[in-house]
């Protein structure tokens, strides 16, 4: 009975332990998808798919210690529902505070590749062009602009079409593009 015990209990300094580690791998997990996330969401390969996962039970294995316990596991279920609770609040009120700060980014406009913007997100042309395909762009001159998402996406939109000045909110250097599209058009 004291193995059955041993492996669902949690003494309050392996408690302690869980939620620091929790604490400190959200952040650093956050800080490395942030950094890097973007990309690997407008071309995840088998490779990213294999890190991520990899990532995953490396953070797993170190936020439970030693020895994994149920109550443990639930603990950390628990801090990491909390903190994800608190950055999503806090994020929600620092977009409203930085309506100024943009995440999405033209990678291609007029037909004609950004390749600071590219080299930015770390994306190459067989990522752009595997998307430019998927929307049926057989030319780049059929563009007008290409908006990497936030979320990783690319956003396409196509010449010959009116793009309303709504359509840049939140992409980086907006006005710049708007006059670029305006000269084109």
């Amino acid at each position: 009975m004291d193995a059955f015990s041993y492996y669902l209990g949690l003494h309050p300094l392996g408690a302690l332990a869980i939620v620091l580690s929790t604490v400190l791998l959200y952040f650093s997990f956050a800080a490395l998808l942030r950094w890097y996330g973007q990309r690997m969401y407008a071309s995840p390969s088998s490779l990213d798919l294999a890190v991520v996962t990899v990532l995953g039970a490396i953070v797993g294995r170190a936020i439970l210690g030693r020895v994994p316990t149920l109550s443990g596991g639930l603990l950390a279920l628990a801090v990491l529902f909390g903190l994800e609770a608190i950055v999503g609040r806090i994020r929600r009120t620092e977009r409203v505070r930085n309506r100024g700060r943009h995440r999405a980014a033209a990678v291609m406009v007029a037909g004609h590749v950004d390749r600071t913007e590219m080299r930015r997100h770390h994306l190459d042309d067989n990522v752009l062009w595997s998307a430019l395909r998927s929307a049926g762009v057989r030319d780049p001159a059929e563009v007008a602009l290409v908006v990497l998402e936030q979320n990783g996406r690319f956003s396409i939109l196509r010449t010959g079409e009116q793009i309303h000045p709504a359509a840049l909110t939140g992409v980086r250097h907006a006005n710049d593009l708007r006059a670029r599209l305006d000269g084109i058009a």
